[in-house]
């Protein structure tokens, strides 16, 4: 058995996720993750799939037959860590700008810091209408990771942009 990653994205329609979904079933691949949403008109998911090495031509050959859908593949292995981390939930509220994402990210992979999982979306307020982006991510942080020294960068990044974070340890 080997595990493809599987990207698609094309114009949002109904039935088109029962179309890609009928084709892995019917190679006998496995969906073992997935993430799916609607950005604007178009349609994006990304999946994991378990599938035997001789299913996986057929299997890309018949999705490439969906109409209006583009798809691209990788083949991957199980990653091994050899650090060991502690995994934190981390989420942002903020008026909504440019570069919110980037100031995180680029503070995470200054700590060596891991992000496994993002959501962001813009929500307009109740009471003033204005814009407010959240982000919600799952991010792995070394043991080594000096937790003091992160969580002061943090907070200067907040108050020097008026965000609202919180950085949550999972059990």
């Amino acid at each position: 058995m080997k595990k493809i990653i599987l990207n698609a994205f094309g114009e949002d329609r109904p039935g088109l996720v029962s179309k890609i979904t009928k084709v892995i079933s019917s190679k006998n691949g496995n969906i073992e993750t997935s993430k799916m949403v609607q950005l604007e008109a178009d349609f994006t998911l990304l999946m994991l799939i378990e599938i035997k090495s001789d299913n996986i031509d057929s299997l890309i050959n018949e999705l490439n037959d969906i109409e209006k859908l583009e798809i691209s593949f990788k083949k991957t292995d199980k990653k091994e860590n050899e650090i060991k981390y502690n995994e934190y939930s981390f989420k942002v509220n903020v008026a909504d700008s440019e570069g919110i994402i980037y100031i995180f990210s680029n503070l995470f992979k200054e700590h060596k810091i891991n992000i496994t999982d993002m959501d962001t979306y813009i929500k307009n307020a109740a009471n003033t209408g204005f814009p407010i982006f959240f982000l919600k991510a799952n991010i792995m942080i070394p043991e080594k990771c000096d937790i003091e020294e992160l969580t002061k960068n943090l907070n200067r990044i907040a108050q020097k942009n008026n965000i609202e974070y919180k950085l949550i340890k999972n059990n």
